[in-house]
């Protein structure tokens, strides 16, 4: 049966004005189920965990592990056996700890998520209430306004100019319109997924969940985020770097092989393990857990991200374009003054105008409507004010037309009320009220008017214009609503600055960051904001939307090269500016809380949408800032720059264990010389105690001088020739000689004259435990030192890091039970040295300490300037 009128509407569907009962409602939802979009089914937990151990380096991890079994068997005396075990057990260490990454990540994302519930107003038992969008079902009486997205398919039975965007289910970004069911319109529907432009509506929920039109494309939606982004795909080439590199040894070594006198198949088997173990396993896991840590310390600071790859490009901000209302303010309006000539109450006209033409109970609202009803609440009887003159039609703000009005009934007829933008509401005015009374606005007096605004604006005060008319027979269209109005004056409001506004926007000057402020105000009132908060020095800094659209390309791009504010600006024209700021390589973020904003919120680098502010904003956003505050993003900048330090810093550190790990096999092949570090300890170091201190460089928070620095480039490189002589001529160099040198002195300290040493000769096992622990002691230094790039490491918290020194302890912890537990010691060929020696090993740690100390003393010094150290 086709439905045509809202009461068979509400006979299909057992249900009514006063909407469901809460017990009905439950019964349905246990009935038809949750309000839930399916979801793409995800490979089983024993699949992911499988995954671990079949990717390419795992197989070549899997390859070097199956050679040492059979070698083992073909020739017991090759010592391959307890290589192969060792291989055997990094393998699972490393799948183990791949597994539980991914599984923690995809959780802290859906936490994150989580975090946000689609929230809906409905009508149950006859009262409004907020309900999670996940209860509702079929029978349902939802309450929409402009910005809400819709939770549900249903059908219209209250509309108020409804207009929505249903991109997400046609892709076409035209607006539609839409009215109540028994209407001539031919749209009485609105689906899930789709939002609320402009007006206000009632519907009767039809279909939820899978049953909705928008649950039939769902799974094209509903796959979690995996943080795919530029920084992991470049984290994935510096492992193909790596192991290229790796390869490139690995076959050096046979080669020199070839031209000594090394059994061939000692020599490929050795330069395996050189390969496997150079390359970065571990790496993208934990480079996925410094970003997991930096979105969880953003949450708690009330800066919520939807994916991992928002983190790194708000380390790249060069631009913050932001509005002022909630952000730079407090958005907590109080009417501060109005424009009568005589210190008394506001007249009659004024109360009118603030509290009739307001849709505010004085509680709900928006904020300016808010502080309009309670300054009228101050001089009238509000409920009696609204009973004498009910309002009969209303035509909602516009962000085009800049006002709103209403039309009351009266004693002589109807009584239509207009507010708005000043200039725009003297525009549609013919007279203006006085003291004198009646006026005609004529030129001399239009320029008082604009005088009086001026003065008001210029303190910084939000104003707004008033104007009404009376008339016999009710207005049919919005056109003739609103002309020949008389104009009855001007209310000033003042919203006060946020108490860290100037110094969070000295944060970002200093920072490197310009500040450009886009605002819907006056010129005037948006120009003393942005000069009180420091974001512009003169009046001279500010353009109005109108100016802005005369300006040619060139021009705009001067401004938008240093701070500015734009006042008086469309959507379009926050939108042009976003768009134009991204063409001059600028890395953008956008505040908004609107409907209106949302092209420009998709359009930048990152948008932020307020967590006061509508869904369709909050869903093209890629955060959204609890607080509304200013300087949350401040924070979350700095985060973002800190976690792209943390994953550089880890990064290092793991390549400057590379070199000391690599020099004993050179001596080994090259030279004939005894090796000085097998291959089952390359790989304890690699895959054992490097693992968990590198996972704590991934959670070091931000440095006190990190917001002194300018931006990063997007398109600069983690692995800079910075980095590589870091790592690689300095930290991996010390570390090696160092090693090494301890290797050749424990000999031949012990008697050894160059004579050939077996695989289990208690001497040797003894010097290669020896420039193992001396390799994991450097690596400690390397690890301190690495958690700054030029500071000392004293004026940033020797202390600071404490997951640094619970991974200390873990690493400690490894290399005793690697040198003292028997069935580990025989499974890597370990056995304890002379503990005398033990000072030695920890003078490596402090030596290495020390000298990074001193380069960092160097390149904070003008010296550094000839030298490429940093």
């Amino acid at each position: 049966m086709k439905i045509t009128t809202p009461s068979e509407l509400f006979s299909a569907y057992d249900s009514s004005e006063e909407g469901l009962s809460d017990e009905e409602a439950a019964k349905r939802e246990l009935r038809h189920g949750r309000n839930t979009l399916p979801t793409i089914p995800t490979a089983p937990w024993y699949t992911k965990l499988a995954e671990q151990f079949t990717h390419f380096f795992a197989l070549l991890l899997w390859a070097a592990a199956v050679i040492s079994f059979v070698i083992a068997h073909i020739d017991p005396a090759s010592n391959m056996l307890p290589i192969g075990w060792a291989i055997v057990i990094v393998i699972v260490l490393n799948g183990g700890f791949g597994f539980y990454q991914e599984y923690r990540t995809e959780k802290s994302l859906e936490a994150l998520r989580n975090m946000l519930p689609l929230k809906v107003s409905v009508r149950r038992a006859g009262a409004e209430r907020v309900i999670v969008a996940e209860e509702l079902v079929a029978g349902d009486i939802v309450i929409l306004h402009e910005g809400d997205k819709v939770p549900a398919d249903m059908y219209l039975i209250h509309a108020l100019d409804v207009w929505v965007n249903e991109s997400a289910l046609s892709g076409e970004s035209e607006l539609v319109s839409a009215d109540v069911i028994g209407s001539d319109h031919p749209k009485n529907i609105l689906y899930s997924g789709t939002y609320v432009v402009k007006g206000e509506a009632q519907g009767l929920v039809y279909a939820t969940g899978k049953e909705s039109r928008y649950g039939t494309i769902a799974a094209l939606t509903q796959r979690v985020d995996a943080g795919e982004s530029h920084l992991n795909k470049e984290i994935a080439h510096i492992s193909k770097v790596v192991a290229l590199t790796s390869t490139v040894i690995a076959g050096s070594l046979i080669a020199l092989s070839g031209l000594g006198e090394n059994e061939i198949w000692k020599t490929f088997l050795f330069a395996l393990g050189v390969l496997v173990a150079l390359i970065p396993e571990g790496l993208l896991p934990t480079v996925t857990l410094a970003l997991a840590f930096g979105a969880q310390r953003m949450a708690s600071k009330g800066f919520l991200v939807n994916g991992l790859s928002v983190i790194e490009n708000l380390g790249a901000i060069t631009v913050i374009a932001t509005d002022k209302t909630g952000t730079i303010t407090q958005n907590k309006m109080e009417v501060a003054a109005w424009d009568e000539e005589t210190t008394a109450d506001p007249s009659s006209a004024l109360l009118d105008g603030a509290l009739l033409c307001n849709f505010s109970d004085g509680t709900n609202g928006d904020p300016v409507e808010q502080a309009l009803y309670t300054f009228a609440q101050r001089y009238t009887d509000v409920v009696d004010m609204r009973t004498k003159r009910p309002m009969v039609n209303q035509y909602l703000f516009d962000y085009h037309l800049k006002r709103m009005s209403t039309v009351h009934t009266s004693e002589d007829g109807f009584l239509i009320l207009c507010k708005g933008a000043p200039e725009v509401i003297l525009g549609l005015c013919n007279e203006v009220i006085t003291v004198e009374g009646k006026k005609v606005i004529d030129e001399g007096e239009h320029q008082k008017l604009i005088d009086k605004h001026d003065a008001l604006a210029s303190k910084g005060y939000r104003v707004i214009g008033f104007a009404s008319r009376t008339c016999a027979t009710a207005p049919s269209s919005r056109e003739e609503a609103e002309k020949g109005l008389t104009f009855i004056g001007y209310i000033a409001m003042v919203d006060p600055l946020r108490d860290d506004i100037t110094q969070s926007v000295a944060l970002c000057h200093k920072a490197g960051i310009r500040v450009i402020m886009v605002t819907g105000d006056h010129p005037l009132t948006a120009g003393a904001i942005g000069m009180s908060a420091g974001i512009i020095k003169s009046i001279s800094e500010v353009t109005s939307g109108e100016h802005l659209d005369t300006l040619p390309r060139s021009a705009l791009k001067r401004l938008l090269r240093h701070n500015h504010v734009f006042a008086r600006v469309s959507p379009e024209q926050k939108l042009s500016l976003v768009t134009i700021l991204k063409e001059m390589g600028e890395t953008v973020a956008v505040t908004g809380d609107g409907v209106n904003d949302a092209p420009a919120l998709k359009m930048a680098d990152v948008g932020i949408a307020m967590g006061s502010g509508t869904d369709v904003a909050k869903q093209s956003a890629d955060a959204v800032l609890m607080d509304d505050h200013f300087a949350t993003i401040v924070k979350g900048i700095e985060e973002g720059r800190s976690v792209y330090e943390n994953i550089r810093r880890f990064i290092t550190y793991m390549l400057a264990s590379n070199l000391p790990e690599a020099i004993p096999y050179v001596a080994f092949f090259a030279f004939g010389l005894p090796l000085a570090l097998p291959v089952p300890l390359v790989l304890a170091i690699d895959l054992g105690t490097d693992i968990i201190p590198g996972m704590a460089l991934g959670a070091e928070l931000p440095h006190k001088g990190l917001m002194n620095l300018p931006p990063r480039s997007r398109k600069e490189h983690i692995l800079t020739k910075e980095v590589y002589f870091r790592a690689f001529g300095f930290l991996g160099l010390l570390s090696g000689v160092m090693s090494m040198g301890l290797f050749w002195f424990y000999l031949n300290a012990h008697g050894w004259r160059g004579e050939t040493l077996s695989w289990s000769d208690p001497l040797y096992l003894q010097a290669a435990t020896l420039t193992f622990a001396a390799i994991v002691f450097a690596q400690i230094g390397n690890g301190l030192s690495c958690r700054s790039q030029r500071e000392s490491l004293f004026s940033i918290g020797l202390w600071s890091n404490r997951f640094y020194w619970m991974g200390v302890a873990a690493e400690l912890g490894v290399l005793a039970l690697l040198i003292f537990v028997t069935p580990l010691s025989a499974i890597f060929g370990t056995e304890s040295f002379d503990p005398n020696y033990w000072w030695a090993v920890v003078a490596v740690a402090l030596i290495v300490l020390i000298a990074e100390e001193i380069r960092k003393w160097v390149i904070r010094t003008d010296f550094h300037k000839n030298f490429p150290m940093r």
